[in-house]
């Protein structure tokens, strides 16, 4: 790693280290760290003082086939794992899915759209990223909205794609061609991954294709025959596949010019046996078929310009299509249309997004006086398109269609347009002792909803809205000793409100008004044309002490969440609509739910990060992490993720072969943390919080250099073959018998659990 990087980012590369780039294969020695700090992603890269930066060299050393596997020894940092589509986006110090902004080569990925939390089935759009197609993956904690736009509340995770010049020699005519092939136990997923990159003349050019099939991922219960319904241990069984394909060409047009263009094409489907959820008489079969589908277009112009006003430009055009659906096929035993049984049923739930974007950088290197500034300025515009569509169709028991039903009660299709303008300044001061950084953005949002036969609002609530949010970051850096230095940065961040905030369902009831026989309509849901952006304010202070053998790092935060959107119960009168009591009239009045800028919460914790390199073959490294956070009434954050610490120990006697050893321990998460204390006092808490007990796994793997060419990793995961289970996981499981919603007993708490002992190997060839 780059002494530029967090210890954060150090330790966590304590466990995902490959062999010394020297004697690494092609793979690892052309995709270093220089490239990750090519210009292109120089330029979009975070001032943030807490980053942590995996390579493609790290992903690769540590096997990571996911997101899950990716962030694995980043404490603080986890998965959003909801519904049959998986993931659903990161949680950073507490705050998840929209929460988080997750970009790929600038670009966001889709935002979140959703039915009701107990339709498990389809709570996803966010989009899908494959692990082999990715140069970096950086994790900034604390908000960057100027680097990662909307929904940079607490964090971003920004993903850089790969490029022809990773492969390919820095000049002359060259080609690389590399085949990794592996097997995941924890999912028996087998993998393939195809790249050939070409350089001829001016043109490079650049082809990865992945492809990957697999089946559910394991519980640590391995019955091979389970039960079904409450109480089944096993995940459901699902079949997996998944293909990803990037291409890039690229033109040197001079020293000057490149002109570029990419495309990316990904599809995933999961088949579903929801055993889970088959009761008699009502479901007798149950099964989805789930799609995901991302495809990208884009192209790029970057000029070494050296002018006046900028030394670069890089400007980008791009397109992104997210299609995702979840398709549900039932053969009920019950409520057949005509009485007679058994009968099916499907339900279609689909969402599409479309991103188009617009981008000009552009970077200034100049000095005044004894200062040295690094600036960075740019402009962007991009319109997203959301539409959501719900099918129900039902058959009798002849096979004839009895009913198709477009349920109108989703939200509108809905336009929204967005332009920003962004500046941020790095100086160095007395010999490059101190640093000062100060950057600053501004968002503008209009939203353009279609209220038509497909969305129907009859509370009158749904309108166009628009809305500006600015947002600002500073921070300074102070080396009061060479090995020795004190750093502060406060930011300010935002999220816009999504489709499904901004228009939720809306629905109203009809009752008659017993004085006078007329109809009273009285709202039950509306939306909330005033909301207004999230924000968030977040400080943090941090030391750092860093030698040629060892470095050691010290943060803590505070950050606060102003407007969080919530739903709210208020109260709504009829005018003209009476009741008549002994003591004269009153009016009527009905409670309605209404998503308003409700929430606020606090968060603080700590980090620590050191890495010691023991002698030549031995080095430890270590990341802990603790955060606990508050409600405006006093409630904890439920979100926060328990405290945790990884160790790595990593022997290296040479550079043919080495061997990790990583601890990963967390504390257990306790019901005075997760309760929740509604309007009436009552409190309620997570109904498996004591699952989310305390543990400890051990990790063991490697990798060998059996040639210049081949390359061999493997690992043994859960070691000690505990079993555990994940808070972030567990916290939103409902306890109880109703099959139809997808509660569990305590049996079937089991199917939520993590694997047990299982295996991961690669094998790579790179010529």
């Amino acid at each position: 790693m780059k002494s530029s990087h967090t210890l954060l980012a150090l330790a966590v590369a304590a466990c995902l280290s490959a062999p010394a780039h020297a004697e690494a294969p092609a793979d690892a020695s052309t995709l270093d760290t220089v490239r990750v700090q090519a210009e292109r992603a120089r330029q979009s890269s975070s001032a943030n003082q807490n980053v942590t930066v995996l390579t493609a060299a790290d992903l690769d050393a540590e096997m990571a086939n996911s997101m899950e596997e990716a962030i694995r020894y980043i404490p603080g940092v986890s998965i959003v794992d909801m519904g049959r589509f998986g993931d659903n986006g990161f949680n950073i110090r507490g705050l998840e899915s929209d929460r988080v902004a997750i970009t790929v080569d600038g670009l966001s990925l889709g935002e979140s759209v959703e039915t009701a939390r107990s339709y498990e089935f389809f709570r996803s759009g966010r989009g899908d990223v494959d692990i082999d197609t990715l140069k970096s993956l950086a994790v900034v904690k604390g908000a960057d909205s100027i680097s990662a736009g909307s929904g940079a509340l607490g964090g971003a995770v920004v993903f850089t794609t790969k490029d022809p010049a990773d492969y390919l020699t820095p000049a002359g005519n060259d080609t690389h061609f590399g085949f990794k092939a592996g097997y995941s136990g924890a999912n028996d997923e087998a993998m393939g991954t195809l790249t050939v990159a070409n350089r001829t003349g001016i043109v490079e050019s650049m082809l990865v294709y992945t492809r990957r099939e697999g089946h559910e991922t394991e519980s640590y219960y391995d019955t091979t025959v389970d039960r079904i319904g409450v109480g089944r241990r096993t995940p459901d069984p699902v079949d997996s596949t998944r293909d990803n394909l990037l291409g890039k060409i690229d033109l040197q047009l001079n020293d000057a010019n490149t002109l570029g263009v990419m495309v990316e094409r990904g599809r995933a489907t999961n088949d579903v046996d929801n055993l889970s959820r088959v009761y008699a008489p009502g479901y007798l079969e149950r099964r989805g078929h789930d799609s995901n589908d991302r495809d990208r277009y884009g192209v790029h112009y970057a000029w070494g310009a050296n002018t006046l006003l900028f030394d670069t430009l890089e400007a980008q055009l791009d397109r992104q299509v997210t299609d995702s659906r979840g398709i549900t096929t039932i053969l009920a035993g019950s409520g057949c249309p005509g009485g007679a049984i058994p009968c099916l049923r499907s339900e279609n739930r689909a969402t599409k997004q479309t991103l188009d974007r617009a981008a000009a950088d552009f970077t200034k290197v100049f000095a005044t006086g004894a200062a040295q500034h690094a600036l960075v300025y740019g402009l962007a515009w991009q319109q997203r398109d959301v539409d959501f569509t719900a099918v129900d169709t039902r058959w009798n028991a002849a096979g004839a269609v009895a009913s198709v039903e477009v349920d109108p009660r989703q939200v509108p299709k809905t336009d929204v347009q967005n332009w920003n303008v962004y500046v941020r300044d790095s100086v160095r001061l007395f010999d490059e002792r101190l640093t000062l950084s100060a950057g600053a953005r501004y968002d503008r949002y209009d939203y353009s909803p279609q209220v038509d036969a497909t969305f129907v609002d009859r509370t009158g609530t749904v309108r166009d809205v628009s809305f500006a949010s600015p947002s600002w970051q500073v921070g300074a850096e102070f080396r009061f000793l060479p090995d020795h230095a004190l750093w502060a940065q406060v930011g300010r961040g935002f999220r816009a409100p999504s489709v499904a905030d901004m228009y939720s369902p809306t629905s109203t009831t009809t009752l008659i008004n017993a004085q006078n026989g007329q109809p009273l309509v009285f709202n039950d849901t509306v939306s909330n044309p005033d909301l207004s952006a999230e924000k968030s304010l977040n400080v943090e202070l941090g030391y750092r002490w860093s030698t040629e053998r060892a470095q050691l790092g010290l943060s803590v935060f505070r950050d606060r969440y102003d407007n969080f959107i919530e739903y709210s119960n208020l109260m709504q009168s009829i005018p003209g609509g009476f009741r008549t009591t002994a003591t004269g009239p009153i009016l009527y009045q009905r409670a309605y739910t209404m998503p308003t800028n409700a929430g606020e919460v606090t968060v603080k914790g700590v980090e620590l990060e050191g890495r010691w390199q023991i002698s030549d073959a031995w080095s430890t490294r270590l990341a802990a992490s603790y955060s606990e956070g508050e409600k405006r009434n006093g409630d904890p954050l439920e979100s926060i993720v328990p405290a945790s610490a990884v160790l790595g120990v990593r022997y290296a006697p040479s550079p043919v072969w080495n061997v990790t050893a990583a601890v990963t321990h967390a504390v257990a998460k306790h019901a005075d943390d997760a309760y929740t204390t509604a309007a009436n006092g009552t409190v309620t808490t997570p109904a498996f919080v004591d699952k989310a007990d305390g543990y400890t796994v051990l990790d063991l793997y490697g990798s060998w250099n059996i040639t210049p060419q081949w390359r061999l990793s493997a690992g043994i995961y859960n070691l000690t073959d505990r079993e555990y289970y994940l808070w972030q996981r567990v916290r939103t499981v409902n306890k109880g018998t109703n099959t139809l919603y997808g509660y569990v007993n305590d049996d079937g708490i089991g199917r939520y659990s993590e694997p047990g002992r299982n295996a991961r190997m690669t094998v790579a060839y790179s010529w």
